[in-house]
């Protein structure tokens, strides 16, 4: 008697064909690969969304003159600028120290298995043309190319030259990083000139980001402590454990009090500014366990926008108090006219 497999094998010949995957199969199955893959991108830099990728927009885009004729559109290349740059800091970063990662963010895409080292180590170098190519597509000439080259350069060898094991020159290729981030994106914005952007007359607020960055950026490494210790990395709350916590009542308040000067804001959005920084800053002083530092590292950020926010502020009240004849360009951050904050495209 035939067993089952051979009955089988027999009549082969007369059973029709499997029936191969549809075109509605192979679309599914190549947008849950696309899905997958794009994910996996976007996990290189999740962390990043709230800490950077949302406070640079708000100073470039708040203060930069957006291109007149198609503002929104300038709006979405420059922050889609913005995170292509991100995600060459971040494929960098993550692949210098992967077994960081596996013991702090082990969800990030190398110690979850979404990517090989090898691949996102291709992928880190693919990033530097890929970036280079973006930047001098979005603007004519070499604007944005320049700013994007720079940050290339900070990111090269605060990875490779271990400029992050010591804490005041983090704090300070922070303050550069950022400062260079929100220039590029201000000028994919608003299309400016480079060398108009970096008047401190036009653009005041990119030196005070930078300041304000370099001399607070700290903030993000109380929480990280132990895990900067594994691998060896010595920052600021590391080295100087008490004097970098007392700072923070000190740099907070000193700095939203120069803003406010600055920007003179509404009295309310003043005193809640104000507030939070002395909120934030006694929080890191007098509440030291990781989990209070994590949750007072979201309201440092929450504090930090409303930095970059008063700082739009400060454009715009120069322009109300600025006497001007009618029509003349006033000499902020581009080309702003008396009328709005449109520039020329």
């Amino acid at each position: 008697m035939k067993s089952h497999t051979q009955a089988t094998a027999c009549l082969s010949p007369f059973l029709p064909p499997s029936p191969r995957p549809g075109p509605i199969r192979r679309i599914n199955a190549i947008s849950k690969d696309v899905a997958y893959h794009l994910e996996t991108v976007f996990l290189f830099t999740k962390s990043d969304i709230k800490t950077t990728v949302i406070p640079v927009s708000i100073l470039a885009i708040g203060t930069a003159p957006l291109c007149s004729s198609q503002p929104i559109e300038h709006a979405l290349k420059a922050i889609f600028w913005l995170w292509m740059i991100l995600l060459q800091f971040n494929l960098f970063n993550q692949t210098i120290s992967p077994e960081e990662d596996a013991e702090n963010k082990p969800w990030r895409p190398i110690p979850s298995g979404r990517i090989s080292l090898r691949n996102a180590i291709i992928a880190r170098w693919i990033s530097i043309p890929a970036c280079a190519m973006l930047s001098s597509y979005f603007a004519s000439g070499s604007a944005v190319l320049i700013p994007c080259i720079l940050f290339t350069v900070l990111v090269f060898m605060y990875n490779f030259f271990d400029c992050d094991k010591n804490g005041f020159a983090k704090s300070l290729f922070n303050g550069f990083g950022y400062s260079m981030m929100a220039l590029g994106t201000s000028l994919v914005a608003s299309s400016g000139s480079l060398f108009k952007t970096l008047n401190w007359k036009n653009f005041p607020e990119l030196t005070l980001f930078f300041f304000v960055i370099s001399t607070t950026i700290h903030a993000q490494d109380f929480q990280d402590v132990e895990g900067d210790r594994e691998v060896g990395r010595n920052t600021i709350p590391m080295m100087l454990p008490n004097i970098s916590r007392i700072s923070m009542p000190i740099l907070l308040p000193l700095w939203s009090a120069i803003v406010i000067s600055l920007s003179h804001p509404p009295s309310w959005l003043a005193a809640v500014y104000l507030g939070l920084s002395i909120l934030v800053s006694f929080r890191f002083l007098c509440l030291r366990e990781v989990k209070n530092d994590e949750w007072t590292y979201v309201l440092y950020n929450a504090w930090l926008s409303l930095t970059i926010v008063h700082m739009g502020l400060y454009k715009r009240y120069s322009i109300q108090v600025t006497p001007q004849p009618p029509y003349q360009s006033i000499p902020f951050s581009g080309n702003i006219t008396v009328s709005g904050q449109a520039g020329v495209c």
